[in-house]
């Protein structure tokens, strides 16, 4: 056989080789790696099989607790430090606050306001009740229950100054709700839904003004008060807590 025929033959051989180890390479892929569906197969939404039972539904968000203000008057030889170490909380938390840039920033009568978290955890919609501070405060063993007194009476006879200050006694939270402050006159205030802490103080003033954790106002135009007349603060059961006779 001439040599040209030789090579021609040994191309052919090799090409039908190649040819039917490609075609076994493709055939046995195709077997292990089957194709995924094209849009034209899927089954439609009208075609798709409705799931039984009832369907997840994403989770709501946790409700976080709310933050009570807490007052505290400043005394002789506070510091932001020691004052943040017994109610638990940061000097920057009270920083932030009060609006202080400075933690020296304190002086004696100053009011701060704490942050304080609620340590109950929160109830279902179907419990809460419709007040938070509708539900009775818990004592310790041997605590004083909670009360309030009559302090002062201050800037009698001037409207612009004239209030009445009243400071907390006992131990646990105070709620004021339906508390009354009278006169012999008959002048009557009913306090609004209010919570005092420990240690906690608020001015009653005669004159109007924008109500804060610590001021409420009667709203009258002419002073209440007068030296000689007595000032006499009822409960919400209509006992009497505290009078204060002035000066």
């Amino acid at each position: 056989m001439q040599p040209w025929k030789r090579a021609l033959v040994f191309l052919l051989l090799n090409a039908i080789v190649s040819a039917t180890v490609t075609l076994t390479v493709l055939w046995i892929w195709d077997l292990t790696h089957p194709k995924p569906p094209v849009a034209a197969d899927l089954p439609s939404r009208a075609e798709l099989t409705p799931v039984s039972g009832p369907v997840s539904s994403p989770a709501s968000p946790t409700a976080t607790s709310a933050i009570v203000m807490e007052e505290y008057l400043v005394r002789e030889g506070d510091t932001l430090g020691q004052i943040a170490e017994k109610y638990q909380v940061s000097v920057e938390s009270l920083l932030r606050a009060n609006g202080l840039q400075d933690a020296n920033a304190l002086s004696v009568g100053m009011v701060i306001y704490i942050p304080v978290t609620p340590e109950a955890p929160l109830q279902s919609p179907a419990q809460v009740t419709p007040s938070p501070l509708a539900a009775t405060p818990t004592l310790a063993p041997g605590a004083r229950p909670p009360g309030a007194v009559i302090n002062s009476v201050i800037g009698v006879g001037d409207l612009s100054t004239e209030r009445v200050f009243i400071t907390r006694v006992g131990s646990g939270v105070l709620l004021l709700k339906d508390w009354r402050l009278t006169d012999e006159d008959g002048n009557v205030f009913v306090f609004p839904e209010l919570a005092l802490y420990e240690d906690g103080a608020i001015n009653l003033w005669t004159t109007t003004g924008i109500v804060t954790p610590v001021d409420l106002y009667w709203g009258l135009a002419t002073p209440v008060w007068r030296a000689g007349e007595t000032a006499a603060l009822y409960n919400e059961r209509g006992e009497m807590v505290s009078t204060y006779t002035i000066p």
